[in-house]
């Protein structure tokens, strides 16, 4: 089953991204360990960058593929997992692969269309499958990513229309102060947003271009780029003298109020999400930062139709995925296919080499695999077509009609089918445990008709009307005195509590199918107690 969370700038503050995303290069590492000795995942691939915390998922078990990756990122984070599930959305299906086609694209950066985030996506498929933790299913999803994309920047450029977002912010920069050609700019890193600001500067003729770098490669840099290398001790003056500061080193703060001491009219590109940039400095005199929140293009009326286009490609690239992923389901019945009549025929073609026909045998053979390949081309044609509609399991079935092979059922729904929204977040799903702990507010028994009627409200955080009915069929609170909650009602509360159901209790009790103890009891258990 496909899935996905993610936590992003569509959503989250620049400042929790980067606390959330603090050790993520271990991440795919730690679900490793986490997913050894028969966890949910079949494959995983994790996408950090500038602006998102993303986890792609192949998962034989929907809720607990999501709580193991709310897991792995508490521990590399060192948030409390339950601030962790509170920060991820979370979807499954289509609407995983038309984000990431769209993500891929450009289309859900902060600088709309730039032209970064189609490398930084395919460098984290190729480490997930460097590290063995891909699967068919997600290889199409990233491969027909990678396709649309490129129709997209080729065929209906948008936004930054392909280029770099540091282009965009130095663009920025020169509509503040003004050309670079007599400017002295100092870039802090040595990474590929260095690398980019450093060949865009020397386009526009920048005056004079330095670099620095905690990590003791500025010196390397500064040789591969023609540039002159800064050290620490020099750090201060360099930047007293710089125009325009690039900060990109994404390494934590490091540069300090001290470091301005003196400093004149000076620019600073806080680009790295984690901002190289003491909070105080961006209350210095004669300092203006501009940071990746400031990068936005907005889009004007003419440019609307281009990104309807470039939406309706993703939409092509989500049919293609979703059409592959059918056609995966009747793959088991053509192999079945060819491996019946490919036996036939070897066992044909060995009766006449016994017999000591073997140039006859040969010939034999020739002509029954031209005819089979041609015998095989419209079965195959068809179960292609139905696989595009939808329809596989007409052909796994007619196949075990007509040839007697069981292939197995069609896939009945997956666990967690019943989210009623593409993308939700994902302390407000509820997983089965919580759905059978439910059932204890009504008297019934694990695995009764109840479920499904608690499984149906995930998208509204709150059970249907029939899951809280009484054992005898009357609903809870008519006609019925009110009893007294038990130990495990206390208990199932204060689970469901954790996935958003008090929202619902506060703020409308009278919609909300519990009996006025039951309410009580709830809110006391959340801390909003009434009297």
């Amino acid at each position: 089953m496909l899935a996905a969370v993610r936590a992003t700038h569509e959503h989250l503050d620049l400042g929790v991204l980067d606390v959330l995303t603090r050790d993520a290069a271990d991440l795919p590492e730690v679900i490793e360990n986490l997913n050894a000795d028969g966890g949910p995942l079949d494959g995983w691939v994790v996408m950090s960058t500038c602006n998102r915390l993303e986890v792609y998922l192949d998962t034989q078990r929907f809720h607990d593929g999501l709580e193991l990756v709310v897991e792995a990122v508490s521990e590399t984070s060192g948030l409390d997992a339950e601030l962790v599930s509170v920060c991820f959305e979370t979807a499954m299906g289509a609407p995983v692969a038309e984000h990431l086609y769209e993500v891929t694209a450009g289309l859900r950066s902060v600088v709309l269309g730039e032209a970064e985030i189609a490398g930084q996506v395919r460098a984290a498929f190729d480490a997930a499958r460097g590290a063995g933790h891909t699967t068919a299913q997600l290889n199409d999803l990233f491969q027909i990513g990678f396709r649309f994309a490129k129709r997209v920047a080729s065929r209906t450029p948008v936004g930054a229309a392909g280029r770099s977002g540091v282009a965009i912010a130095l663009d920025h920069a020169v509509g503040l102060i003004g050309p670079l050609q007599d400017k002295d700019v100092l870039v802090i890193g040595t990474g590929a947003y260095a690398r980019l600001g450093v060949a865009d500067l020397t386009r526009r003729g920048a005056g004079r271009v330095r670099v620095h770098s905690g990590s003791g490669r500025a010196l390397g840099f500064a040789e591969r780029h023609g540039i002159e290398a800064i050290r620490a001790d020099q750090l201060g003056t360099a930047i007293r003298e710089a125009d325009l500061v690039l900060a990109c080193s994404g390494r934590g703060t490091s540069l300090f109020p001290d470091h301005f001491r003196d400093v004149g009219p000076t620019l600073i590109l806080d680009l790295a999400l984690h901002s190289d940039l003491h909070p105080l400095v961006r209350h210095l005199n004669d300092v203006q930062v501009l940071d990746l929140s400031d990068l936005t293009i907005e889009i004007d009326e003419e440019a609307a139709p281009v990104l309807e286009a470039a939406r309706q490609i993703i939409a092509d690239g989500v049919a293609q995925f979703t059409a592959r992923q059918e056609y995966r389901r009747v793959d088991p019945a053509m192999a079945a296919l060819r491996r019946s009549l490919g036996e036939a025929t070897d066992s044909e073609v060995a009766r006449l080499r016994r017999g000591g026909k073997g140039e006859e045998a040969d010939d034999v053979e020739r002509s029954i695999r031209r005819i089979l390949a041609k015998v095989m081309h419209s079965p195959t044609a068809r179960a292609r077509e139905l696989a595009e509609q939808g329809d596989a399991d007409k052909f796994v079935q007619a196949f075990h009609t007509i040839f007697g092979v069981d292939l197995g059922e069609a896939d009945a729904p997956a666990e967690g089918d019943h989210l009623a929204s593409p993308w939700v977040r994902l302390d407000r799903t509820v997983p089965p445990e919580a759905v059978r702990e439910g059932a204890l507010l009504t008297g019934e028994t694990p695995g009764a008709p109840a479920d499904a009627a608690w499984a149906g409200s995930a998208s509204t955080g709150h059970a249907s009307t029939a899951a809280v009915s009484g054992a005898d069929g009357t609903a809870a609170g008519e006609g019925a005195a009110p009893a007294a909650p038990t130990a495990d009602t206390m208990k199932a509360l204060a689970r469901l509590a954790r996935m958003g159901v008090q929202e619902n209790v506060r703020q409308n009790p009278s919609a909300c199918p519990l009996t006025p103890a039951q309410q009580q009891a709830f809110l006391e258990q959340v801390g909003h107690g009434r009297s």
